[in-house]
């Protein structure tokens, strides 16, 4: 089974998470030395936070496995690179794997929220070199609130 990637957008997270970067440059007012815009009032993330940096390394694009936090949300912001994260809604996986899986392309600069129980994969370089993202979420996720899935047949992720 394949599927194709698309750019991140506000429409492409429908149920999967936040784009917390603006859709448009906001453009300071005279005089000002710089611009400010909301994008979330709460990321509602719990207490205490900790980050890291997942780096995606060069690979073929074949997707088998994915993860999900049941208790917190994941801030993810992309520090270097382009990557593609393959992301599903919350739900419980079936004998056939996990519906409507999509894959998104995330530029250099772009951050998202995924909602609790939102799965995603590690990411695919767009390239050949790695990319980076911050990875925000509440402090002890990676040690007990991580589930992973292996996909019973793969997905090939498009460009």
């Amino acid at each position: 089974m394949e599927i194709r990637t698309v750019d991140l957008s506000t429409a492409a997270l429908k149920g999967l998470g936040i784009l917390l970067t603006p859709p448009r440059r906001v453009a300071p007012e005279a005089n000002a030395e710089h611009s400010y815009f909301d994008t979330v009032d709460d990321l509602q993330l719990g207490a205490p936070c900790s980050a890291g940096v997942v780096e995606g390394r060069p690979r073929p694009k074949n997707l088998r496995r994915m993860e999900r936090h049941q208790h917190t949300r994941e801030a993810l912001v992309a520090l270097e690179g382009e990557a593609i994260l393959c992301l599903a809604p919350p739900q419980e996986p079936g004998a056939t794997g996990l519906q409507g899986v999509v894959a998104l392309r995330v530029k250099t600069g772009q951050a998202i929220i995924l909602e609790v129980g939102t799965w995603h994969g590690s990411p695919f370089p767009v390239g050949r070199k790695p990319a980076r993202l911050l990875v925000i979420f509440r402090s002890g996720t990676g040690r007990s609130d991580l589930e992973f899935h292996d996909l019973p047949q793969g997905l090939r992720i498009r460009d």
